[in-house]
């Protein structure tokens, strides 16, 4: 079983033995179940050192005392984890996750089975200040994991490795000159005319539905229009088509992959199976939607130089494909691989982290409110969203931040394997361990984030005081997109992307869900996404008289 799942741009396989065939875990009661996991844990004296918030002031302790997790009877301790990931009564990885901190504190390790010695085990840590430690560590080969179904598929079919599947070298020298065209604010900022075009059309679709019930598959929608014109400068028209194949695709790829995590079965990685076979099948068709499109930009550009239009072309609209195909670090193949990578995954993460973001000012009209109000005073009654107002709207950037925290997009963080032996949290952790970040349960912390499960944008802000600017104080605790070198290639994009998007329909809108709702559930798949159709209603906002900030 693998017991982690980091971000999906620095993704090395972990497996653990896992129990396939117990039929009457619905008859299960999950407190006695619970009591049950919990004696066949093992309790340690670091409990209380980890819990209080500091770092521990004993003498560095050897790895062999670091607390173990499931170090019981297996069948029991698997039992549980089963049925909660089978009755889905709460994200099955958080809920473990949390339990093992109640047990064992901040730092704790699990047998994986995936070698021999100390490198056996994974170690998780909950604590800002180990966080600190690991993502600071000395790294010349920037190892991650590897998603096996990826990789399987990959050699099988004798595919161009993504950044994921590569380390050391090989990863720094295709990494480079794609950061420089993605990490830039300067660089992205250009792109905001082109997202606003395609949000303009989705605030005209919505206009006529007034609510959706289905809010997700209308935002998958969205984000391959709007990921498409970042990717490849063109329009794909999935506005107005609720069974868009690339949305299809790519949704049922990552359904895919998550299953491939949270059930590994050896099956699943067999080229004969029918798992892997399906997987096959819409891997290879969203990769020949995406090669068309691609194969047709280029034709585009290269009938634009000819006629000598390219150069007056790019300076009135910013192509990152023909930036990567024009760099001479960057190969065809390369390039490709890499539009292709950014177009899926960026589909399926912005469309999730869209949907809580909306559901979260439903949920809580005061804070609607109040970002409306931010809209009016800077942007107004204005259809031209520019980076000069994304970048003074202060308030739309902590709404965003505090979604991600309340409902972090992966079920755990960041993971390396340690590339020097390093002291962490009063243990000494050997060269080769893999080491997890936990900022999903730092996220929701109280030591670090007061009051975590309530939604208060508040906190992010400068002005803020109280006890909301405890957060100020751990810095390592909120990390939804990954640390250092390795860091999610698409950051920038996706937060332009989100922040258009929110800012233009709340411009435009007030939303609200359905009267009595007042949660939306959630699960995992390889990132958080709705465990239901959600409803949200639009109705359109009046004339407001608000002065608009000119300075």
């Amino acid at each position: 079983m693998i017991t982690v799942f980091i971000n999906h741009h620095n993704s090395h396989t972990v497996k653990m033995p896992i129990l396939h065939k117990c039929r009457p875990l619905h008859l299960i009661n999950r407190q006695a179940c619970a009591k049950l996991f919990s004696c066949c844990t093992r309790r340690t004296s670091a409990t209380t050192t980890a819990n209080n918030g500091t770092k521990p002031t004993h003498s560095v302790k050897p790895f062999s005392e670091m607390p173990e997790a499931l170090s019981g009877p297996r069948f029991i301790s698997m039992f549980y984890f089963i049925y909660l990931y089978i009755t889905k009564k709460s994200p099955v990885l958080t809920s473990y996750y949390t339990m093992m901190k109640q047990k064992h504190g901040d730092i704790w390790k699990q047998n994986i089975n995936i070698g021999k010695g100390d490198n056996n085990y994974i170690v998780m840590v909950g604590h800002p200040d180990y966080a600190k430690t690991v993502f600071q560590a000395p790294e010349t080969e920037h190892r991650r994991f590897k998603l096996q179904l990826i990789d399987v598929f990959t050699k099988k079919n004798n595919f161009p490795k993504s950044m994921a599947l590569l380390d050391g070298k090989e990863w720094e020298e295709r990494r480079k000159p794609t950061q420089e065209k993605m990490l830039r604010p300067a660089v992205v900022a250009n792109y905001v005319p082109l997202i606003e075009k395609v949000t303009n059309d989705f605030i005209e679709k919505l206009e006529r539905k007034e609510k959706t019930e289905d809010l997700f598959t209308d935002l998958l929608n969205y984000a391959t229009e709007s990921v498409g014109m970042l990717c490849f400068n063109k329009r794909l028209g999935c506005l107005e088509n609720d069974n868009n194949p690339v949305a299809v695709h790519v949704r049922k790829i990552f359904e895919m992959l998550g299953t491939s995590v949270m059930t590994p079965r050896k099956s699943h990685m067999s080229p004969d199976s029918r798992f892997f076979k399906e997987y096959e099948k819409h891997t290879f068709e969203f990769v020949k939607i995406a090669k068309e499109i691609l194969d047709s930009q280029k034709i585009f550009l290269s009938k634009m130089k000819d006629e000598e239009k390219l150069e007056k072309y790019l300076e009135e609209e910013p192509n990152f494909m023909y930036s990567l195909l024009s760099d001479p670090r960057v190969t065809e193949e390369s390039a490709t691989s890499m539009v292709t990578s950014l177009f899926g995954a960026g589909i399926e993460t912005s469309a999730n982290t869209l949907t809580f973001v909306l559901t979260d000012l439903s949920l809580y009209p005061d804070k609607q409110k109040k970002l409306y109000e931010e809209i009016q005073r800077i942007v107004g009654e204005s259809t031209n969203l520019t980076k000069e107002h994304l970048a003074r709207m202060s308030y739309l950037k902590a709404c965003v931040k505090e979604s991600l925290r309340r409902t972090f997009p992966l079920s755990s963080g960041t993971g390396r394997y340690l590339e020097t032996d390093l002291e962490v949290g009063g243990y000494q952790i050997p060269k080769d361990t893999l080491v997890v970040v936990n900022s999903a349960l730092m996220c929701i912390d109280e030591r670090f984030f007061p009051r975590p499960t309530e939604y208060l944008p508040e906190r992010w802000l400068r002005d803020t005081e109280g006890e909301l600017t405890i957060s100020r104080n751990f810095p390592f605790a909120y990390n939804p997109f990954g640390y250092g070198p390795r860091s999610c290639l698409g950051q920038r994009f996706a937060e332009n992307e989100i922040f258009i998007a929110v800012t233009k329909i709340i411009q435009n809108f007030q939303i609200s869900l359905p009267a009595g709702v007042t949660e939306v559930k959630s699960h995992y798949t390889l990132f958080r996404t709705p465990s239901e159709k959600v409803t949200l209603y639009f109705k359109k906002r009046g004339i407001n008289t608000t002065t608009v900030e000119t300075s």
